[in-house]
C-alpha cells in the first residue's frame, strides 16, 4: 500500500481536492444550515450541491457523507452538482450514514429513502414523480394528477454510473445495479444483482 507521500507524488489531482474540500467545509456547512438541510459529523464536499428545499419539507443525511461536485473530483467526470430537491410541502429526502454521491438528482415529491453504506455513482438520476400528468390532455398545465410513488433503496447498495431511478423503485439491501440501467417500479431485478454469498 502506497504511503501518503507517495499517494501525493503519483497522485497529485488528489491533493488538490482533498485541499479545496477542506477549504470549502465551512462554506458548507452555513450554506447547508442556511437552507435547512440536517446534516450529521463526518461529511465531505468536493464543490457545493445545488439545494433546493421547499420551505415546509425536509432534507436529512447522516453521518460521513461524501458528496463530489467538481467535474475532477471523480475520474468518470460529473456533468454537473449534485442537485437535492424536494418538489412539494410534505416531500422528504433521507439519506442514511456512509453513503457517497457522485453528481446527478435526487428529486423527490414525496419520499426518497437511501440506506447506510450505499454508493451513487457518477451522474445518475433518482427521481419519485412523473412531474407531469400522462394523460396527453392539459398535460402542460394540469398539477392534480401527477403521479407520484416513493423510492426506497436499501443498505450498501452500489447503484453504477449513469442510471436512473424511477417512482416507486424498491432496491434490496447488497444490491449492485449495473452502470447506464433504468430502475422502475416493474423492474424484477432481472440486470440488478445482489452480490452477498449464497
Amino acid at each position: 500500500m502506497e504511503s501518503n507521500l507517495l499517494v501525493v507524488i503519483n497522485t497529485p489531482w488528489k491533493l488538490g481536492n482533498e485541499l479545496l474540500m477542506y477549504a470549502l467545509k465551512p462554506i458548507a456547512y452555513l450554506y447547508l444550515r442556511f437552507i435547512g438541510v440536517d446534516i450529521e459529523q463526518g461529511y465531505k464536499f468536493y464543490g457545493l450541491p445545488k439545494i433546493y428545499r421547499h420551505r415546509l419539507s425536509k432534507i436529512n443525511i447522516g453521518k460521513n457523507y461524501e458528496n463530489r461536485n467538481f467535474w475532477s473530483s471523480n475520474p468518470l467526470g460529473i456533468n454537473h452538482p449534485t442537485i437535492l430537491c424536494t418538489w412539494g410541502e410534505s416531500a422528504k429526502i433521507k439519506i442514511g450514514h456512509d453513503v457517497g454521491i457522485s453528481g446527478g438528482s435526487i428529486v423527490a415529491s414525496r419520499r426518497i429513502e437511501i440506506g447506510n453504506g450505499t454508493l451513487i455513482g457518477a451522474n445518475c438520476t433518482i427521481i419519485d414523480t412523473d412531474f407531469h400528468p400522462v394523460d396527453s390532455r392539459n398535460r402542460r398545465y394540469d398539477k392534480n394528477n401527477i403521479k407520484s410513488s416513493p423510492v426506497k433503496i436499501g443498505a450498501n447498495v452500489f447503484i453504477g454510473m449513469n442510471t436512473t431511478i424511477l417512482k416507486g423503485a424498491n432496491i434490496p439491501d447488497n444490491t449492485v445495479v449495473p452502470a447506464c440501467s433504468l430502475v422502475r417500479r416493474s423492474t424484477k431485478f432481472s440486470k440488478v444483482y445482489d452480490n452477498r454469498k449464497k
